[in-house]
C-alpha cells in the first residue's frame, strides 16, 4: 500500500498505480493486499506476496516465450 486517504488507497501493480477500496480491510502504508475487482480483499504477509509476485513475474515470462 503506498498511500491511503479514507477509505482507499493506492497500490502498486508492478509500477502501475491503482486506486483500491479499503473498505473491507485493516492496513498501513506499507502493507501488501490482494485485490479483487477494485477492492483490497485481504491483508497479506510480506513474504507471502513476495512469493506471488515472484510466480506472476515467471508466468509472465513463460508467457512472453510463447509468442
Amino acid at each position: 500500500m503506498e498511500t491511503i486517504e479514507g477509505a482507499h488507497g493506492i497500490v502498486n501493480f508492478s509500477g502501475n498505480k491503482v486506486r483500491v477500496n479499503l473498505s473491507m480491510v485493516s492496513v498501513e502504508t506499507g502493507d501488501y493486499v490482494l485485490v479483487h475487482a477494485g477492492m483490497a480483499i485481504q491483508k497479506v504477509e510480506k513474504k507471502e506476496a513476495l512469493d506471488w509476485i515472484g510466480l506472476f513475474k515467471e508466468i509472465e515470462e513463460l508467457r512472453r516465450g510463447e509468442k
